[in-house]
């Protein structure tokens, strides 16, 4: 092997290798914040079944062994429901989006900024509920 072909397979070894260290901590940041996410959505998760059972049961006036069979029933579909909201959650979000878009051409422009402010409080008293544990709202 010449200088020159030394020189080139050593440039191409260098970018390969450069962009597999590129490739491997961008994959490590989505794993670690995918796994962070994960947590967090499991911990929403539990929130809200807990909160579904202590809304039962303070509407319906379970009892200590109704709470116990609702516990385990709504433990045993959680997969399930999880598993069908994350299919559907992309289908879901599209269509959210088409609608709101089909809403702002109907809206003046003054209306779009009161819209958009509108769904803004939305989001936020959303993203409040998810970090403080806090009920839902009518205007969700």
């Amino acid at each position: 092997m010449n200088g020159k072909s030394k020189g080139w397979a050593l440039t191409l070894l260098l970018g390969v290798l450069l962009l597999g260290g590129v490739a491997g901590a961008t994959l490590d940041r989505v794993l670690i914040r995918q796994t962070a996410s994960d947590t967090r959505s499991a911990g929403r998760h539990r929130d809200r079944q807990q909160g579904y059972l202590e809304w039962l049961t303070s509407e319906l006036d379970l009892t200590q062994d109704q709470q116990a069979q609702v516990r385990s029933i709504i433990e045993e579909h959680r997969e399930q429901i999880s598993a069908i909201w994350l299919e559907t959650r992309p289908r879901y979000d599209e269509l959210q989006s088409r609608a709101r878009a089909e809403i702002r051409q109907a809206l003046t422009q003054e209306q779009q900024l009161k819209y958009e402010a509108l769904l803004e409080r939305q989001a936020e008293r959303r993203r409040d509920r998810r970090n403080n544990g806090n009920s839902r709202t009518s205007e969700d």
